[in-house]
This record gives C-alpha cells, structure tokens and sequence, in this order.
C-alpha cells in the first residue's frame, strides 16, 4: 500500500494550489456508474479500496472512506496500512460524507472549501453537499479539471471498439418507438429535450451495446442529448464506434469530448428535462449558463420506460435466468460429487467452474459481475471478490453468487451450501433467511407500494430473533444491462431515493435476505422475481406479487422443516417443483433425475 500515502501526498499538493482544505472523490464518476470503466477509477486510485460504493475524502491532514456494510470488511482489509480511515456508514458512532463534513466545518468555525469535480456528481447529492456546507458557513467549489487525472500516470484509455445491435429479439421494442414514448413523456412535462447521462439509460434507449467499455455491464460510455427531431450521440471514436446495423432515427454521432460545446451552443427555446438523481451537477451547470435555456426538473422518462420490462424483455429475462440457473445447477453438482469423492475443492476453482459453465450457455456474453466464492468466514464478506485456494472445510458453509449477461437477459442469483454434515445452528440459521426470503417472495401487495415495505416485510423472521443483515433485501435488475439498476430497490435505507419509489408490474427485482457474522461466515439466499398483477379487486385496486425468474433448490441438508409453517413449507414445495419443470428444458436426462 506504498503507493496510496504517496498519491495521498501528491492530491494534498494540488489541493494547497488551489486553496481547497478537502477534495471529494465519489464512488461513482461522469456518467454516475456503480461498475467504472478501467479509466475511470479514481476512488480505488487514491485509496486502494475497490468496492462499487463508498466515497473519498481526502483533507490537507487525513483521508477517509464512507462505504456501508456490504463492504465494512473488505474496505477494512484493503485500507491497511494506506493512511485512509474508514467510517462504517450506518454502524453507530460512524458518520456519513455529510456528516463528517459538517462536524469539520463546525471544529474549523466554517473556515473549510471542499472541492470536488461537478461532472462527476449527481445533482441531488451535489445539492445536499452544498446545503449542509453552507449551513455550517462552509464551501463546495466545483474543480475543473478533476484534480485526480494529471496525478494518474498509468491511466488506461477509453475503450473505442465497434459497438454492438444486439437482435431486437433480445431487446425489443426498437429504437424509434423507444424515442416515441419518451418525447411524449417529454411534452407532458413541458420539455422539449432530454440530456442522458447514465450509460443504461443510453444503451436501452439505442439498443446499443458494448463488450469493453465496462466491465460486466454491456454498457458503453457516451452522453446523448434527445430533442424532438434528432439524436445527438457522444462516443469516444465517435461514428467509427456506430455499427451499420444500428437503427436510431435522426442519429447524428459527434466525437465524446464535443458534449460540453454542444451543451453551450444549445439554441434559446431549450428546455431541457433534467434529473437529479441522474444527471451530474457540471451537466445542469451548463445548462444554467446558457442564456434563453430552460431546465424542467422530473424523473427520467428513459429510467421509468426501461424499469418497465417490454413483453420482449420479460422473455429474455426468463430465458437468460432459466438457463443460468441451469448453469448453477450444474456447477453445485459438480461441487457435490468432488466433496463426496474426498477431493479438496477451493474457491477459485468453483468459480473457474461455474464460469466455465456460464461461458458453455447458448448465447453467452460474459458475467454480470464478479463472481463470489466465498468459503467459511470468507462469507461474511458482503461482495468478496477474491477468491483463492481457500479450502471448502467440513462443518463451513459456502457462499456462491454469481450471474451472467446471457441471450439478451441479465441474471444473479445466490445460493449458500453446506460442506459436509451441517451443525444445528447453521440449519437454524439458513431456515430463518430462508422464512425471510419467503416473506418477500409470496407476498402480494397494492400497486404502488413502496420498497421499503417488501423490505420489512421480508425482513420480519430475522428480526423475530433479534437478529439482521446489512444490506438492502433487493435491487433492480436491468434487461441485458447492469445488474443493479433503479429506480427503485427493496431496501431500508441505502440508495434512499429508491427506496420509496413505487413498485409497479413490469419490474424485475432480486429478493436476498442473508446472515452474516465474521469469523463464522454468510449466509444469503437470492433469486430475481418479475412483478406481476395478481388481482385487481372490488375498489378497483391493482395487487401485485412476484413471478420467480431463478430456478436454483434450495440446500434441503440446511432447512430445518420443523421451522417452517404450513405456508413457508407449501411455498417450498411449489417452488422446488417449478424448478424440477423449468430446469427439464435445459438440463440432460440424467442432470434433471438429479433433481428428483
């Protein structure tokens, strides 16, 4: 870890020149993504904590991280000895960014300027900073340049290949009726033009895709800017990059770096649609300064149309889940007859296994995040990504979740094992998250409800037990896009502005309840679900429910049936049944018997 004091130096010499006394370094960068192009990872540059969440600060005296307890573990490993401190974000007496930056403020009698890059921070979180600064008589200075770049002498470049048009049976419906639905959207608002930042929305929208931009994510890094007769299109390489088959009416593409002169010559009678919660404040900046140029605030209608999964979507989102469940399927069994047979079996080479079975899938396109493998107390660690030749012991349990970008869907699933003869505890343990993840998954729900409801809900066998897990029970899912999306999740406190948006039918969702304690190791257990209607009753009242979408048994040496009641064990026994009758389209004879 050398070499971060030494970039801390380094950034705390920039921040003297420019009379900063702090310089945030969010988590996320220019198109606000949780997975970051290679060039793009500043955070893990200048700490050397590689998590997808936690933001920097770095001050002329120290440097902290604020991540939240998916990563409190990992972050804890990684910081050693890099002269970053980390704050727990949601343990007690662990302050968040904010917090932490107001006490500062208050200590110094408000004498602090925080710099931070615009471009690279979302409008509601710049907001928020630069409110509760003020409120202290404090600064937030936008810095441009990004004060991180010149520092970075390794940086990689941009990925610059051919993009992809994936078949519209993949990711129907086209491009134009996409746009269609969107400029509608944009003329109730009172809008005439839509700035679109996240790589997402970008992709959905044009029904592009990319091997090499992000890892991963079949994402691609551009800006677009939609008004009512073109689509103006910013991509590294620029109309090098556009393959023939795209199909995008009133596509013009322009070079990536021509997107803050374009934004500056807009024409007056502008009004633009902005977002803030996915829109960078130095995009909104621009916008403000151009004279005759209107913003509109509203949610995104590209975010709210892609949400909403098309007949088209659903059925990839069925088909890629149904055969990565296979895939699964078949890695655990592999797993099986390796332990039974007394070999030594190791995280690495379960996870060379089961993406070795992911890559042998029709249509494969690569994973959708990296694998974890995770044995014994390694489980305890929310999102381990490291996976080695740590043995599978006897008495452990072994936590794998895992996913795959497969024939136009997006999947992720978990599922934790025993190795060798379970102890009562862990069965008590499993059989709880289990009664969670049944909760979430058999209830039904009015149309509207908002994700910090199934969240609790979900959670209520745990905390009948005064026990918890810290992480949200469920995110969005996109469709042969990243695989955590908005806007909306299941959670109870993390990515808060998706948290009470409402749930609507269309919508695809993971349900993981888990348990987690270090040195012991984890416990989750998850499957995507697709929302669907399940009733409209006398008053007229939409209900909703949830489809399941992964087809994986649960570990029965692990479930304590005794703890089940009659609902929980009807629900397990429907469920490991329609696995038995989805994975029959998929798996061999013999596989299939297996599963009997």
């Amino acid at each position: 870890m050398t070499a971060i004091p030494e970039r801390l130096e380094a950034l705390r010499g920039a921040l003297r020149a420019d009379g900063l006394t702090h310089y945030v370094v969010p988590s996320s960068d220019e198109h606000l993504n949780e997975y970051l192009p290679d060039w793009r990872q500043r955070r893990p540059w200048i700490t050397g904590f590689d998590g997808s969440a936690g933001d920097a600060l770095v001050g002329l005296e120290d440097a902290w991280l604020f991540t939240d307890g998916r990563y409190h573990l990992q972050a804890e490993r990684q910081l050693a000895g890099s002269g970053v401190s980390l704050s727990k974000v949601g343990a007690p007496g662990h302050p968040t960014l904010v917090e932490h930056l107001r006490a500062a403020a208050r200590a110094a009698g408000g004498r602090i300027v925080v710099g931070c890059d615009p471009m690279i921070l979302a409008v509601g979180a710049g907001r928020a900073l630069e409110d509760a600064l003020r409120a202290e008589g404090a600064e937030l200075r936008p810095v441009s340049p990004n004060l991180i770049d010149p520092l970075w002498d390794d940086r990689p470049a941009p990925a610059t290949s051919e993009l992809v048009a994936p078949p519209l049976e993949w990711v129907g419906p086209s491009s134009a009726e996409k746009l269609a639905a969107v400029r509608a959207e944009l003329e109730r608002l009172g809008a005439n033009a839509l700035p679109v930042v996240k790589l997402d929305q970008l992709a959905w929208l044009l029904n592009l895709r990319s091997k090499d931009d992000v890892d991963f994510n079949p994402v691609f890094e551009g800006y677009a800017w939609v008004d009512g007769d073109a689509v103006h299109l910013f991509v590294h390489g620029g109309g090098a990059r556009v393959p023939a088959a795209a199909d995008v009416p009133g596509l013009a593409v322009h070079a990536y770096d021509e997107f803050p002169g374009f934004l500056a010559a807009l024409p007056a009678g502008t009004r633009a649609l902005v977002d803030p919660s996915g829109v960078t404040l130095g995009v909104l900046q621009a916008l403000q300064a151009r004279d005759g140029v209107a913003v509109v605030e509203g949610a995104s209608p590209v975010e709210q149309h892609k949400a909403h999964k098309s007949e088209v979507e659903v059925e990839s989102m069925r088909r890629a889940n149904r055969r990565a469940s296979a895939a699964k399927v078949r890695a655990l069994r592999w797993l099986d007859e390796r332990l039974a047979a007394g070999e030594r079996v190791t995280e690495r080479a379960f996870q060379e296994r089961i993406e070795a079975d992911y890559r042998a899938l029709p249509d494969y396109w690569g994973l959708s995040f990296n694998t974890i493998s995770a044995a014994g107390a390694n489980g305890a660690i929310m999102h381990y990504g490291s996976a080695d030749e740590t043995p599978l012991e006897p008495g452990k349990l072994f936590l794998i979740d895992s996913g795959a970008q497969v024939a136009g869907g997006t999947t992720d699933d978990t599922r934790t094992v025993a190795v060798g003869e379970p102890t009562d505890e862990q069965r008590r343990l499993y059989t709880l998250v289990l009664k969670c993840h049944a909760a979430g998954a058999t209830a039904t729900f009015p149309a509207g409800t908002p994700g910090t409801a199934i969240d609790a809900l979900t959670r209520s066998p745990l905390w009948r037990e005064g026990l918890n897990y810290d992480h949200g029970t469920g995110h969005g899912v996109g469709c042969f896009l990243n695989v955590h999306e908005g806007p909306f999740a299941l959670s109870e406190r993390e990515r808060k502005p998706y948290a009470v948006h409402p749930l609507q039918a269309g919508m695809v969702t993971s349900i993981e309840p888990g348990y987690y304690l270090p040195g012991w190791g984890g416990i989750r257990l998850e499957n995507l679900y697709l929302i669907v209607e399940d009733r409209v009753d006398d008053l007229g009242v939409q209900w909703l429910r949830f489809e399941p979408l992964t087809f994986i048994p649960f570990d029965e040496r692990l479930i304590d049936r005794d703890m089940l009641d009659a609902r929980e064990a009807a629900w397990l026994d429907e469920y490991t049944a329609r696995v038995r009758e989805e994975l029959a389209q998929e798996l061999a004879p013999d596989e299939a018997a297996a599963l009997a």
